[in-house]
């Protein structure tokens, strides 16, 4: 999809933003997009390709926002078009707009938290790679698989008992790679 993104634009400048925004913010925007969609692939995947020709044709706007902002206004643009894909929907067709916000999550949290929350799991993402292979498979097929514990022994053929205890591990590793990360990149101010 990128090739098509860039195709749209004319200036290198534009084209190059364009791809840096693109691979720092895809993820995230298909995560957010697949929990608003039902986890429907397709149609989380054509929200966010709606989103970024959105942005495209109004590239002025948002090209030149600075990452969070551009987390931030994204967010926005993607939660839009997953609810006019829902509308589209033949079971969604006649509902009014607020009976739509209400079924896509009455917990639903600000565009401003929605977007430290992608944040965050772009420093996760970033330091599963630095964690040993194990760690990382045995997180990845917990949280991102939605696997078993027993699922999880069995693939990796280690002890069903020690399976919490490698998740937990594994969890502290990350999260203490991410907070030295955070303090790293706080302003010395605070």
């Amino acid at each position: 999809m990128l090739f098509l993104y860039l195709s749209m634009l004319e200036n290198e400048d534009d084209k190059k933003r364009m791809a840096d925004i693109y691979e720092e913010h895809k993820h995230a925007l298909l995560l957010y997009a697949l929990k608003i969609t039902g986890y429907n692939q397709a149609m989380a995947e054509d929200a966010v390709h709606n989103a970024f020709l959105s942005i495209i044709k109004e590239k002025e706007k948002y090209l030149h926002l600075d990452s969070k902002n551009f987390r931030y206004v994204s967010v926005s643009i993607v939660r839009n078009k997953c609810i006019d894909l829902l509308r589209k929907e033949k079971r969604y067709a006649d509902t009014p707009i607020e009976e739509l916000e209400i079924y896509l999550s009455a917990e639903e949290k600000s565009p401003e938290e929605q977007a430290e929350i992608a944040s965050e799991y772009d420093l996760i993402k970033k330091h599963l790679s630095n964690i040993d292979e194990i760690s990382r498979q045995v997180l990845i097929m917990k949280y991102a698989l939605g696997m078993s514990y027993k699922e999880i022994s069995e693939k990796l053929n280690i002890p069903y008992e020690n399976i919490g205890v490698r998740i937990s591990r594994a969890k502290d590793k990350v999260r203490r790679l991410v907070e030295k990360d955070i303090s790293n990149n706080k302003p010395h101010n605070e």
